[in-house]
Formats: C-alpha cells, structure tokens, sequence
C-alpha cells in the first residue's frame, strides 16, 4: 500500500450501533520513510464544518481539494493501523496547504 503524506484517504471506524460502516476523510502527516516501513500512520482529522474563526492549531481545506470547504484539525492527531486506511488516493494536499498544516502541528504541539 502506497500511503504518502499530504494525501487524504478514507479511514475505516467501524461499525457504528448498527452495524453499518463508519468511513471517515484524514490527511496523513507521517513522512513517507515510515509510512513504507510502518504497520501505522499519523494522520490527522478533516471535517466539512467550518467556523468563522480558526484557531492556530488548524486549517482551512480549500473547495478545490474535496469540492466543498473543509478545516484540518491538527489538534486531532492519531496514530492508526496502515489496514484500517483505504489505499485510494481521495485526494492530495499542495505544498502551501502542507506548509499550513505544518506550522499547525508545531502550535498544537508547542514546538
């Protein structure tokens, strides 16, 4: 599997109460090195509501990488296993919104 930094792909939850399928969008943050050797990733969380501030520790998704506006949450950094991410690419980051999301990881985690 080919999971690269900056691409957004589909987390598997689990099953929510019913049974069905929790699917969620997260943008892996790990370097590349340890996503090729490692049974996990780093990745944080994305969401399509917006509010009408940010906060340091997140940033705005432009609608031109998921088709409607969205903010990464840096502060909601996890590590999960590399088998519960999907390998389709949903969609990949530009280097300014990595750049973003990297001053936000050093305010979330006061480096």
């Amino acid at each position: 599997m080919a999971i690269k930094r900056g691409g957004i792909y589909l987390f598997d939850l689990g099953p929510d109460m019913t049974g069905q399928p929790r699917k969620r969008p997260v943008l892996v943050v790990q370097n590349d090195q340890g996503n090729e050797v490692g049974a996990t990733t780093v990745v944080v969380s994305l969401t399509s509501v917006v509010p009408s501030e940010l906060f340091p520790f997140q940033v705005h998704l432009p609608t031109a990488v998921l088709g409607k506006p969205g903010v990464i949450h840096c502060e909601q950094i996890k590590t999960v296993p590399m088998d519960r991410i999907e390998p389709d690419l949903v969609a990949e980051c530009s280097a300014e919104v990595m750049a973003a999301v990297d001053d936000a990881l050093r305010a979330s985690l006061a480096l």
